[in-house]
């Protein structure tokens, strides 16, 4: 009869434990908290940008741009910020950093290409990359009707 009563009393208590232990570990783990961790929105940074040297009016402009979107893992690339007039296009590589607790340590790559819709003026375009710390990345494109 003794056993028959510690057997319930151990029965009770991991019937307890299974039950509030859910919660418990919920509460450790973090498993009810929808909040995501801060982003911070910057610039990468552009070591070079690939244009071509002339375009028709009636052609789409691929522009590729390389350089770092960040020192670590904790930064992503995010798209492009694009103002555009007749003879300039202003492209900024937009990047987050998220807070995290771990960051891979080693340097985000930027190797991006952005796709400009015709169509364009004939003249001379100036495309500009603007960087926060540094002179801006610029290149000229030679926008001429084929002949």
């Amino acid at each position: 009869m003794r056993s028959l009563r510690i057997l319930v009393g151990i029965l009770a208590l991991a019937t307890v434990a299974v039950a509030g232990g859910g919660a418990g570990c919920s509460m450790l783990t973090n498993a009810d908290d929808d909040s995501s961790p801060p982003v911070e929105p910057g610039v990468a940074t552009v070591d070079s940008l690939y244009a071509p040297e002339r375009i028709a009016p009636s052609d789409t402009l691929s522009l590729r741009l390389t350089g770092t979107a960040g020192p670590n893992g904790c930064y992503s690339f995010d798209g492009f910020d694009v103002d555009r007039t007749a003879g300039r296009l202003t492209i900024t590589p937009e990047v987050v950093h998220r807070d995290a607790d771990m960051c891979t340590q080693a340097l985000v790559p930027l190797d991006e290409t952005y796709a400009a819709a015709p169509p364009f003026t004939e003249g001379t375009l100036t495309v500009v990359v603007p960087q926060p710390d540094r002179p801006d990345v610029t290149a000229t494109v030679d926008v001429t009707a084929a002949e």
